[in-house]
This record gives C-alpha cells, structure tokens and sequence, in this order.
C-alpha cells in the first residue's frame, strides 16, 4: 500500500497505531506518509501553537523540558524516539481527557460564580447598595487620579507621585520577596533596597508634611501597613475624599467582586465554547470516516480495485475504518454524556440522532457482508 494512500485516508496518528494494525509495515513507512502530510499542507497549514492557549503551550515546553532532562544521556536516535513518544502521549491523553477537564473546569467554575455572587450580594445588603450605585462606585476606579494632585504644587505633587510610587514598590518587593528568590545572595540583595527605599519613603513624607497647605500624613499608619505579611491599599490625604459615607477601601473591594464576577462569566463563555468546538471536531470527524468509507464501499461491491491493491487490502482497510469510526462513536457518546447537563439539549439530541442513523448503517451493512458470505457458501 503506498504511502499516499495512507496519508489521504487518515487512517493512523501514531507509529504504535500503525503497528497494532499493520505490524509488516516499518517506521519509514510512517515516515513517508508524515511527509505526504507536510507536502500536501506545509508547516504552516494547520492550525497550531499559534492558536494555542499560552498556558498550554508552556505546560508542554516544561513537560518536554523535563523528559529531555532525564534522557540527556540516551544515544541520539533514542532520546528523539523518547521524546515522540512521550509528545504522542501527552496528545494521547489530551484527547481521552479533554471532556472530563472541561466540564470539572466549568462545575469550578460555576461554583465559584454562585459563590462570588452571594459575597457580592451580601455586601450590596449591608451597605444598601443597590445594582445602579454599585455601577456608579464601579466608575470610582480611577480614584486614584482624580484627587487633587493636579491642583497641588509642583513640589507636593512630584512628592506625592513618589510616595504612592515607593509604597507600591516596597509592598511588592516584600511580597515577591521569598516567592521568586531562592538564593539568600539574591534576597539580602532585595533587603538592603527594601530598607533604602523605606528610608526614602519616610523622607518623603516628613518633607510633604512640612507643605503649608495639605493634610498630614500619619507616619505610624504607613510603618504599620508595611509591617504586615499582607499590606493593604493605603489611602492617601490627597486621593479623593469620602463623598457618600463609604470609604474608598469598600468600594475598592465591591469592585474587585464585581470584575472577579465578571471574569468567571467570561470563562463559563469561553468553557461553553470549547465544548462546543469539541462536539462539533467529533462530528466531523465521523462525517469525514463515513466519506471515505463511501468510495472504499464501492469499489468493494464493484469489484474493480484500482492503484494496484487487492480485494484484502481494500477489505482491511475497511476494517480500519469501521473500527475508527466505532472508537469515534464511542468517544462522542461518552463527550455528550459529560457536557449533557451543561450545553442545549439540542447539540445532545443532534448526537443521539447521528448514533442512531450509524446504527441503522451498520445493521444494513453486515446484512449485505452476510448475504455475501451466503453466496460464497
């Protein structure tokens, strides 16, 4: 059998596969028929990497990254074999498992959306905010520009740009400090520009409390939100002031829940999504087996078999696709079973109705395959 034709039926994804079917053909016959695929589409035809989630594609590199580390010391020619192999596996059990990580992913999901949604509610109670002030105070995140620092001094206002500036940076600093540092080298480093930075900050704040016209600033405050493992925003003299009886610390954290809530929303979207492009790569997939089976059908009934393969060859292969789209089958009817409670019904529908159509084409083919098998008796 040629290579072509393999490449065009699409018949195996893997070396492994080839050989539990056809264990007669060798790894350059694999070969071939990948290089039948890169002609046909080139490396740039297919939808790949760079239409892959970021997050995916750095799991991947880290996999491979570790796999090619414990195989450094392998000959060349079997650490590339290794490293397939384990590339083929990770596709192996992305695919058994994509179902199963997409719909735990959305129950997640879901759960955290209802229970952000409480939080939310409960806040909005407490305060008797209703959903229209809550979309004003939303509008309130620009709070940090809109204070009076434009109004101020040249001199007050730079002071007050450094202020906010070293807070945040010590801030992060602390918290990132035994986070991506694991060398105490590198962290006494961070220490002694923590302590300088500090040293500026309590500078800086001594020279805006000499201003005339301003309000002071609490040193101890300040010292007393550093010293802790998780500091809090500060809210500073100049920043804008509390209009309607609700601090800006609130109304940072009903912000905070409605842009939490409003990303979780985006997921279930983009989860709903996938589940459907991963119902509807399935049934393309069955309708692509059933195309080729049609021509292959033919032949077998006519009894002429072109390209030089003989009646067997034409039966296994066949056989092959049958098989294919019995494992097709299957893998849908187990992906609709897991999305049943989560995408419309009809998409549910639309795969029971196509499982039982294949039945029907089944039965009608193994009474023809039996009234064959009479004929020859």
């Amino acid at each position: 059998m040629q290579a072509q034709t393999l490449f065009h039926q699409d018949l195996f994804h893997s070396f492994e596969a080839m050989k539990t079917a056809a264990p007669g053909m060798s790894r350059q016959a694999f070969t071939a028929m990948l290089d039948q695929r890169t002609k046909q589409f080139g490396r740039t035809g297919k939808e790949g990497a760079g239409t892959t989630l970021g997050e995916e594609v750095e799991q991947v590199n880290s996999f491979l990254s570790r796999c090619a580390l414990t195989t450094k010391y392998m000959a060349k020619s079997v650490r590339t074999d290794m490293l397939t192999v384990h590339a083929m596996g990770w596709n192996h059990r992305k695919e058994n498992g994509l179902h199963i990580a997409l719909s735990s992913r959305f129950k997640k999901t879901a759960e955290k959306t209802e229970a952000v949604t409480e939080s939310l509610k409960k806040m909005q109670d407490q305060l008797n905010c209703s959903d229209d002030m809550l979309e004003l105070w939303v509008d309130d995140k620009q709070w940090a520009s809109k204070g009076s620092a434009s109004a101020s001094p040249a001199d007050a206002g730079c002071l007050q740009i450094s202020i906010e500036a070293l807070f945040v940076s010590i801030c992060q600093k602390k918290h990132y400090l035994y986070r991506q540092n694991d060398r105490n080298k590198r962290r006494q480093k961070i220490v002694q520009k923590i302590a300088q930075e500090n040293k500026r900050l309590l500078e800086d704040i001594h020279k805006y409390n000499q201003q005339p016209d301003g309000d002071p600033i609490d040193t101890n405050k300040v010292v007393e939100k550093l010293s802790t493992k998780s500091a809090e925003s500060m809210i500073w003299p100049w920043q804008e002031p509390n209009r309607d009886g609700v601090d800006i610390l609130t109304k940072k954290g009903l912000f905070d829940k409605k842009m939490l809530l409003s990303r979780l929303t985006e997921e279930k979207q983009i989860l709903v999504k996938e589940m459907m492009q991963h119902c509807q790569y399935l049934k393309d997939s069955v309708s692509k087996v059933q195309t080729l089976m049609a021509p292959v059908s033919l032949i077998t009934q006519t009894g002429s078999y072109p390209n030089g393969i003989t009646e067997e060859g034409y039966k296994g292969l066949m056989c092959l696709l049958r098989r294919n789209l019995h494992d097709l089958r299957l893998k849908q009817q187990t992906v609709a079973g897991a999305y049943r409670g989560i995408l419309e019904p009809s998409l549910v529908e639309e795969e029971d109705e196509d499982r039982e159509v294949e039945k029907d084409w089944q039965s009608d083919n193994s009474s023809d395959d039996e009234d064959d098998a009479e004929e020859g008796t």
